[in-house]
């Protein structure tokens, strides 16, 4: 294949015809030439003549819808000219389109952007709210004894909750140790070193415990949730279920909500135990109180509401981490980037709603003590 160029230039006109067959192993050298004459400033438009192209392919095609968005960008003319039928048979074959190279759109007005937000994340609220609507139907389910697959919720149960125990021992551990090591260091300047006691129980108890253990169940099982539905969406596994008269939700979501409803407290009982034991190791080896002065104080500054107010929390945490993990993963959309994406959207989101959560129990159980 051999490419003819016209070499009279008619008004800034650039005729180029090229020769015999254009496929794949020459039209390479058609779109260089083309690329050369977007680039030079005395050419204002470009005519390819076909008319001694003898057969091309969808090369060829590529090409000049290449070279056209490469014309417009620049703001000159491009037209193709002299072609057969068969040649309007290949280039159906492949809708010509317009390719930006170096083209800067306009920016997005912030009014536009901003509108763009409130929709999308509206959106996103009403797929929540459905999903949330159905979680509430199959959990009713249960009482008329449609429960999930047999097994399902102990293999749930053993993946969030025993699999779990070291990493949510060690870390509420050195919490202890931390606080009372922080707090040692301020009242033993007052002779108040068994208020450590205090201040470890309480923190553990009703704060640091149920927060601590969410976020660590966060990391490791929002984002397991996420990314396993999420590929189940993608390998299209979800629509088989559907498709087999199976509600997704029953067999899928239910087990994952009973499990993590029934570990994150027993988690968090756990947590609050080594992580007073961890301030106890403190005030005994390193502030020199007694093993029962210790404990006596404990006791007296904890109050079963302070347990209760801790597991309560924990209980709404296990809800925000399950759902959120869930509705990410259902909601899903790309390949493995969207997974991805879905499973740091599930441990960010979770977390984000967690601390806010735990913000709202703290300021509504401090204004009640206080009334």
């Amino acid at each position: 294949m051999s490419v003819a160029t016209d070499a009279i230039a008619v008004q800034s006109t650039q005729v180029v015809a090229p020769q015999g067959d254009l496929n794949v192993h020459n039209a390479a050298q058609l779109y260089e030439q083309l690329d050369v004459l977007a680039g030079r400033g005395d050419v204002s438009a470009v005519v390819v003549d076909f008319s001694q192209v003898r057969a091309m392919d969808s090369s060829a095609v590529a090409v000049v819808a290449l070279a056209k968005g490469l014309f417009e960008s620049a703001g000159k003319r491009f037209d193709v000219r002299s072609l057969s039928a068969e040649h309007r048979q290949t280039f159906a074959l492949m809708p010509m389109r317009s390719v930006a190279t170096g083209k800067v759109e306009a920016s997005e007005h912030p009014l536009e952007w901003a509108g763009q937000q409130v929709l999308a994340s509206w959106a996103g609220m009403q797929r929540f709210l459905d999903l949330l609507t159905d979680t509430i139907f199959v959990v009713l389910g249960m009482f008329r004894r449609r429960m999930p697959p047999k097994g399902a919720i102990t293999e749930q149960a053993v993946a969030i909750g025993v699999n779990a125990l070291g990493i949510v021992a060690l870390l509420t551990f050195l919490l202890g140790l931390i606080m009372a090591f922080q707090a040692a260091h301020q009242l033993r300047q007052f002779g108040a070193n068994i208020f450590v006691a205090n201040l470890v129980g309480i923190s553990m108890v009703r704060e640091f415990g149920p927060m601590m253990t969410a976020i660590i169940v966060a990391g490791r099982t929002g984002s397991a949730i996420a990314a396993e539905l999420g590929t189940m969406q993608v390998q299209e596994e979800i629509d088989a279920l559907r498709a087999m008269g199976l509600d997704p939700n029953r067999y899928l979501l239910l087990p994952r909500l009973v499990a993590i409803t029934l570990m994150q407290p027993a988690l968090t009982l756990m947590a609050n135990a080594v992580g007073i034991f961890g301030g106890f190791l403190i005030g005994t080896m390193y502030l020199d109180l007694s093993a029962p002065a210790y404990i006596n104080q404990t006791i007296e500054a904890l109050s079963m509401g302070d347990v209760l107010n801790g597991l309560t929390k924990s209980v709404v945490f296990a809800w925000i981490i399950g759902l959120v993990g869930c509705y990410c993963g259902f909601n899903i959309e790309g390949g493995a980037s969207g997974v991805g994406r879905a499973t740091t959207r599930a441990v960010v989101t979770s977390i984000f709603l967690i601390i806010v959560a735990d913000s709202i129990f703290t300021t509504a159980s401090t204004v009640l003590k206080m009334g």
